[in-house]
């Protein structure tokens, strides 16, 4: 795996409000499912939701479907072609050449060359249609063998749901997407859509229902963490939901949640040779956890700034937010009072950020940022 996963790339901020909102508008504009994304000169200046790595080079995605490369390391950045043009919330490679990326109306792309080109392999209309499928077959069976506790008449529930998104049109937004190989892989989304694929994101089955997740609360990250030889993933959301699974996600538990408000991004990082598992939140409420989510450590950042992006290298860890914020900090400390703030002249909105060779690059709201070593360090001084 090429990058610690936190997205998502995936909310409350200006820009999140973009991943959880149906309006009229994203109902009327629904062919833009169908529309390739129209290449811009100005696209670096543009929101971007997420980065990701693919080797040495960097992928962003973000608005009207705009997917931008870059081969040094941040400095220059060329917008290649998406076949859509709705807003991409996320972006995953699970190695130099394998990447997705997902967005509104259901939209999920996959590229094979690093992100040179790019093919649609689902969108909202068969997502809708897979749903209503996969329940219908549920409540025709009497039941999911797999999810034995949960009753008919719950998946009956799920079925109206599917029949109600089938008539609304493909209007639902995927928040973040993961993949543990070139095979196996997940999709998360707006009212607990999560769905799971074994050939690459060619057939999805459609698992929302076994997550304990009666509410239907958005999903907006998932990231795996190694703990004592295991491979755990940990999926994120709102209203403070944590879940975990110990088998490659065939199933999973609810974790008792450090705090009430919705979780935004997911990353791991080591300390002091042991993983650490980061989860990140509302007006800068930040937790640690080195048991997969068994217990939560909260750490004080001084401030009030939601929390939408971390990336951890080496020793060192960034997190970005809303405001502007930008914290950087070694994880040899304890992490509790250790973040130094990155001050800026504007308080734009940042949504992800990755380590390049001598610095980071970050995205948002206003396009792409570079930050050197030596500019942080300066920053201190």
């Amino acid at each position: 795996m090429l990058r610690a996963k936190t997205t998502g790339q995936r909310a409350c901020r200006y820009l999140f409000l973009l991943l959880i909102t149906v309006t009229p508008f994203s109902f009327a504009m629904v062919d833009r499912i169908d529309t390739a994304s129209l290449i811009s000169y100005r696209a670096s200046d543009g929101l971007l939701l997420d980065v990701a790595k693919a080797g040495e080079r960097l992928v962003a995605v973000g608005d009207q479907g705009r997917v931008l490369i870059s081969d040094d390391q941040g400095k220059q950045w060329r917008q290649v072609q998406s076949p859509v043009s709705v807003l991409l919330t996320a972006v995953f490679f699970s190695d130099v050449k394998h990447g997705w990326a997902v967005g509104h109306d259901g939209v999920l792309i996959h590229t094979k060359d690093a992100g040179e080109t790019w093919v649609k392999q689902l969108d909202g209309r068969q997502l809708n249609a897979l749903q209503f499928k996969t329940y219908q077959a549920l409540v025709d069976a009497g039941g999911d063998p797999l999810a034995q506790d949960l009753p008919v008449d719950e998946l009956e529930f799920y079925l109206e749901d599917a029949a109600l998104a089938e008539e609304e049109g493909p209007t639902q937004p995927l928040l973040d997407v993961f993949f543990i190989n070139n095979q196996q892989g997940f999709l998360l989304g707006s009212y607990g859509s999560f769905l799971k694929t074994e050939d690459g994101g060619e057939h999805w089955s459609v698992l929302s229902h076994r997550l304990p997740n009666p509410d239907r609360f958005h999903l907006n990250a998932l990231s795996l963490v190694s703990q004592d030889s295991r491979q755990v993933l940990i999926i994120a959301g709102e209203a403070g939901l944590l879940f975990r699974s110990n088998d490659l996600g065939e199933s999973w538990v609810a974790l008792d949640s450090p705090y009430e408000g919705s979780f935004f991004g997911l990353s791991s990082f080591e300390q002091q040779g042991q993983s650490q598992l980061l989860a990140l939140g509302l007006r800068g409420h930040l937790f640690t956890s080195g048991n997969t989510g068994d217990s939560w450590q909260q750490i004080e950042l001084h401030s009030s700034s939601s929390l939408t992006s971390a990336s951890a290298y080496g020793n060192e860890l960034m997190l970005v937010g809303l405001g502007g914020l930008v914290l950087h900090t070694s994880v040899n400390d304890d992490l509790v009072g250790s973040f130094k703030s990155f001050e800026q002249h504007d308080r734009r909105a940042w949504s992800s950020v990755v380590r390049v060779g001598d610095g980071w690059v970050v995205v948002g709201e206003k396009g792409i940022k570079r930050i050197s070593d030596k500019a942080l360090e300066a920053s201190y001084e």
